[in-house]
């Protein structure tokens, strides 16, 4: 991450680090911590998903068009 990120970015990245390691979990060892902690298809587990999805698609947006807040730095 930019060490002179705003709060926005960091927390999009970690959202974003979070969920890629829950899906690494899933591929290594067939284990959902997400499914496992709230229930598979529940209210809470799709809203998770849905969250750590929103963070995938930011931060494909931050590779085209840069954060105003981390350009003042």
């Amino acid at each position: 991450m930019l060490k002179h990120a705003c709060v926005l970015c960091k927390v999009v990245g970690a959202i974003a680090i979070i969920g890629a390691l829950n899906w690494g979990l899933v591929g290594v060892a067939e284990y959902n911590l997400v499914d496992h902690l709230f229930g598979a298809g529940s209210v809470v587990s799709r809203v998770i998903y849905s969250v750590v999805g929103l963070s995938g698609v930011v931060l494909l947006v931050s590779y085209f068009v840069d954060c105003p807040k981390c350009n003042k730095y």
